[in-house]
């Protein structure tokens, strides 16, 4: 663990930052997960009769029927999207912070190596160190929230896809079923 610390503060300011947005990632990111869980438990369930009862009562168009339920079924998913634009920034800031680390890690070396040459090889190292810490931190923290992203991002498309499928299932059964009542009532 004091590794860990000491290899961060080597970091800088910059390492501090890249820890920071890396608690605030994974923090949105265990939040996602756990809303997709319940969100899978609790609301996808019922949302496809919701859906269904919202769009069929409407009984206009079939193209407007279509647009209504991706409306609804978007309005039911946006909740679960929050969020993932921070993650999303958050992948890929972290290189360009890792990025910054390495440049003013070598500006540093160089300032050092411009007023005292070559005599003081540990001053120069100091900031070559830095440069390489900010890099290794930066890949660190984006390289997780770049795979999470994509897997919530992906996760979510899917369910939504799902559901949609569902819907208009149903819709079609409940659709057939309403224009056989019809034409029952009117032969009968």
């Amino acid at each position: 663990m004091n590794f860990i610390l000491d290899f961060v503060k080597q970091g800088g300011y910059i390492g501090y930052i890249l820890v920071a947005l890396n608690f605030i990632g994974y923090a949105i990111i265990i939040w996602k997960v756990i809303s997709l869980i319940v969100f899978n438990k609790t609301v996808q369930p019922r949302l496809t009769d919701k859906v269904i009862h919202r769009v069929v009562t409407c009984n206009t168009d079939h193209h407007i029927i279509t647009e209504s339920i991706r409306t609804e079924i978007g309005l039911a998913f946006s909740p679960l999207t929050k969020g993932l634009t921070t993650v999303e920034n958050i992948a890929s800031i972290s290189p360009m912070l890792g990025l910054l680390g390495t440049v003013v890690g070598i500006f540093n070396a160089f300032t050092v190596i411009a007023a005292s040459g070559l005599d003081d090889p540990s001053a120069f190292a100091t900031g070559i160190k830095f440069a390489l810490v900010t890099t290794v931190l930066g890949l660190v923290v984006a390289i997780p929230h770049v795979i999470a992203f994509n897997y919530l991002n992906a996760r979510m498309e899917q369910e939504q896809d799902e559901v949609e499928n569902q819907v208009l299932l149903h819709l079609g059964k409940t659709l057939q079923e309403r224009d056989a009542k019809r034409t029952e009532s009117r032969n009968g």
